[in-house]
């Protein structure tokens, strides 16, 4: 397919606002306009009195723009577009009336009065249209509501994947840049925030339940000059709902489920915001879900343990001064099983016949303060965290020919402050400028157990590797136009990095540690970016950026050995449509990138995990998005990409040599969303909703016993909704046709000549109730 004929494909794009479903009840002005902009994922800024005003009901299916016309027309008040996704509320202008000729003395001008900042912290977007940005749509995102992030954002996004491990182990991908799916200290190709705090630095995904999330975007890679985690792949945001001013108000869900030859499941969770005074108020979030298992393991002699549980909550107090507003949150949850969701591949019944289970726990804990005010010409951020982050993993070690069971122990615990300070400017002489400057300093200390279960065991031997980082980033971008309908931005990230590592070997009759390593690296990588606007029906743009990962050192066998940071290269350009129809909408990129030094969690022969170089790696790809408004209460949305990758591998002694397809990439996938009002039944409005992805197939891994095959299944989920914002009945049927499929291609890494698979769960059927008050 040519470059053309794919732009051209692009026109069959509607225009960017497309419309969504609403309902918002009749209320104060200032809680009717905050409920809007979460229902429609946007931020908006209220310079007008709305105080003692109120609105009517708005329900039904429209743009956001026509939302807003209908809520504020009535308050003599409007909206105006004041950056993506961003709106000013604004007195409307009063009506121009014939005066006679005569002079007129000056008017006042008469003081702005500001109600309430109806806003979360703007996330940085770079050249509007021009940064890889892609928002789930929100009905989609409702209906994925408890759920891991992990899935449930792979599930609706077409680039976005994940290894699909279980819920607090999972590690993701975007566009294919996929380094390893085993989960080791290496810096995560992903950044992930929650609003403006980075909450993580290595793998694997935190995985937070989606509970009270209104928000979620995925910034495709590489994003150096535009955030301070700088990922190579890209950045996956999570937009929280922030506490409420001038509402005490809550909601509950409680549900159960079940899974065709499993263990029953269940839910609850709740939300409460109270508002202090007229400008503090506080949100908490709380919830449990058990995932109910499907495997039994008769060598054990235990049915349904891979149960997985989460438990979890959050809290936020928001103060608004006028001048500044003040977010502090916390964040905790943990996720455990007490058997891995593995079954010998190829084997066709749900059963493990495992010598030991091989339980996990996935801990985070996170404390963050947000700061932000916003001027005349723009807006000052700064955001600051410290996270501890755990993941215990057990795994069968045992071999076909030992008289007696043996397993290793795995913990890798990363403790990371970060802070990052950003300022993003509103158009001053046809100049826009984002950028800032973060800092994340931490520790990740990984400590692996080796142990046999005979009568008479040996003390326990293994490897304690600690890394300690730091690490300084200075980014921004700048635009302008040189000529009209071009915008063209041009950005730089210099970072430097400190990374020191040590190691103690742990051996049956004694302890030594092996000497300190240090490394330090100064890297400055560039990004260009352009938009053309010169057509009615779409806009054409261009993207080239670099980023980089910084080198380190890992232990293999008792020494330290070291590995090269890995930079990636992106080109890509495409077509986004504007005005073309007000039913269509669409975008068609294609690129290239080059992946030079590719760092990758790998295995050893003897099963132990490290960090090494394993090649250098080409991936050219083609990416569509559109979606369909056919009728008034029907939405389609939907994508699909092509990869073709290539890895030539260097590294010999680990896993061999040759050229191979970047593992756990699939070359190709899709994904489709459908909303449809259905009207009323009864007294209440129902909507039903079907998600599909295709998983292509792809493998674990590269080398030795490392092929294994995973994907290549359609994962789908039905879903009817009964009721309005106040109480409704929710009905999820996920795997409806009950098709097999591998979700994941090894089980332990001391196995792998007899690998395991994680199956896709079996029909699952789950009824929720939900009620706010």
């Amino acid at each position: 397919m040519t470059a053309g004929a794919l732009a051209a494909a692009g026109l069959i794009a509607l225009q960017s606002a497309a419309p969504q479903t609403f309902d918002v009840r009749a209320g104060p002005a200032a809680q009717s306009v905050n409920r809007l902009a979460a229902q429609a994922g946007i931020d908006i800024v209220i310079t007008t009195n709305l105080a003692g005003r109120r609105t009517p009901d708005l329900r039904g299916r429209m743009s956001t723009e026509a939302a807003l016309e209908r809520m504020l027309r009535p308050l003599g008040a409007r909206a105006v577009r004041i950056g993506d996704n961003m709106y000013r509320v604004e007195a409307a202008p009063a009506p121009v009336r014939r005066l006679p000729p005569r002079p007129a003395p000056p008017p006042e001008i008469a003081p702005t009065l500001l109600s309430e900042v109806v806003v979360t912290a703007m996330p940085p977007v770079g050249l509007n249209d021009v940064s890889g940005r892609d928002a789930v749509d929100a009905g989609a995102l409702e209906r994925v509501a408890g759920a891991g992030a992990s899935d449930a954002v792979a599930d609706l996004s077409a680039t976005v994947e994940s290894t699909r491990q279980g819920t607090g182990r999972n590690k993701l991908f975007v566009r294919g840049l996929a380094d390893s799916a085993m989960n080791g200290p290496l810096q995560a190709t992903v950044g992930q925030y929650l609003g403006d705090l980075r909450l993580n630095y290595g793998s694997p995904d935190p995985d937070l339940a989606l509970i009270d999330v209104r928000r979620i975007e995925v910034f495709e890679g590489p994003q150096g000059t535009r955030f301070g985690a700088g990922s190579i792949g890209g950045v996956l945001r999570l937009e929280p709902q922030a506490p409420v001013f001038g509402e005490t108000a809550g909601r509950f869900v409680v549900g159960a489920g079940v899974t065709s030859g499993g263990a029953a499941s269940g839910e609850a969770s709740l939300v409460a915001n109270r508002s202090l005074d007229d400008r503090t108020a506080g949100r908490i979030v709380a919830y449990s879900r058990s995932e109910g298992g499907f495997l039994d393991n008769p060598t054990q002699g235990v049915r349904e343990a891979d149960t997985v549980h989460t438990v979890g909550g959050r809290a936020s107090i928001r103060r608004n001064s006028g001048d500044w507003t003040i977010d502090l949150v916390g964040v905790g949850q943990r996720v455990s099983s007490d058997d891995a969701q593995t079954i010998a591949l190829g084997e066709t019944r749900f059963a493990k016949v495992g010598r030991v289970l091989e339980s996990y726990q996935s801990t985070i804990v996170l404390a963050g303060l947000t700061a932000e005010r916003r001027f005349d010409w723009g807006a000052l951020t700064s955001a600051t965290s410290i996270s501890r982050q755990q993941l215990n993993e057990r795994f069968d070690a045992s071999q076909p020919m030992d008289a007696y069971p043996s397993l290793v122990d795995r913990r890798q615990t990363a403790t990371t402050t970060s802070t990052e300070l950003r300022i993003d400017t509103n158009p001053m002489n046809g100049w826009t400028w984002s950028g800032g400057a973060a800092l994340a300093v931490g520790e990740t200390l990984v400590e692996r157990r080796r142990r046999d279960l005979s009568p008479t065991p040996r003390p326990d031997y293994g490897t304690d590797l600690t890394r300690t980082f730091a690490e300084a980033t200075a980014f921004g971008e700048a635009s302008n136009s040189p000529m009209p309908n071009l915008r063209i931005a041009v950005g730089a990230r210099l970072s430097a990095v400190k990374i020191d590592s040590d190691v103690a070997i742990v051996e049956t009759t004694f302890s030594r540690a092996g000497p300190e390593v240090n490394g330090f690296t100064l890297r400055l990588t560039p990004s260009v970016t352009a938009r053309w606007d010169g057509f009615s029906a779409a806009t054409l743009f261009a993207r080239a950026e670099q980023a980089v990962r910084p080198a380190g050192v890992d232990e293999a066998n008792g020494a330290f050995q070291r590995y090269n940071g890995d930079r990636v290269t992106l080109v890509e350009v495409g077509a986004r449509s504007r005005r073309w129809r007000d039913d269509l909408s669409g975008e068609v990129s294609i690129g290239w990138v080059d992946w030079r030094d590719v760092q990758a969690d790998v295995v050893t022969p003897g099963g132990d995990l490290v960090t090494d170089n394993v090649g250098d790696g080409v991936i050219h790809f083609v990416s569509l998005k559109g979606s369909w408004t056919p009728t008034d209460v029907l939405f389609v949305s939907g994508g699909a990409f092509i990869n073709d990758s290539k890895l030539t591998r260097t590294r010999f002694s680990i896993i061999g040599g040759g050229t191979t397809d970047i593992p756990n990439v699939a070359p190709f996938g899709a994904q489709l969303s459908v909303d449809y009002e259905a009207g009323m039944l009864g007294q209440f409005p129902l909507r039903l909703g079907a998600d599909l992805r295709y998983i292509g197939q792809s493998r674990i891994g590269v080398g030795p016993n490392l092929d294994a095959p995973q994907g290549g299944y359609v994962r789908s989920e039905l879903t009817a909704r009964l009721g309005d914002d106040r109480r409704a009945a929710v009905l999820r049927v996920s795997n409806p046709l009950n098709e097999d499929g591998v979700r994941y291609g090894i089980g332990s890494p001391y196995q792998l000549s007899t690998p395991q698979a994680v199956p896709v769960r079996p029909l699952t059927v789950r009824l929720s109730f939900e009620a706010a008050f």
